[in-house]
């Protein structure tokens, strides 16, 4: 049982970590490639973060947003989905008898 709830977290994270980077890709104005500095944009804006957005950077005018509260709030999130899906995970499954 505890091997499938692991393998339920370890799904759950997976998750949450794809949803963030194509939220990250679909938020940025060049993609996913501004988020990481290796984007061929002039004035384009990298933004990250789901649910809540923390981070943003770029632009005409220059602006540099990092916000450590809801960088923690999406980790949060992203571990008590993570829990709750390795639970259900490990509810489904039956044991064998040995």
């Amino acid at each position: 049982m505890r091997k499938h709830s692991i393998i339920g977290f370890g799904i759950g994270i997976l998750i949450f970590l794809a949803i963030n980077l194509l939220m990250a890709h679909l938020s940025s104005d060049c993609g996913l490639p501004a988020v990481f500095g290796r984007d061929p944009c002039a004035d384009d804006i990298a933004r990250a973060g789901w649910p809540l957005q923390f981070y943003e950077e770029g632009g005409f005018a220059y602006r540099y947003n990092f916000n450590m509260l809801f960088l923690a709030i999406n980790i949060a999130v992203g571990v008590i989905f993570s829990v709750i899906l390795g639970w259900l995970y490990s509810q489904n499954k039956k044991t064998v008898p040995k």
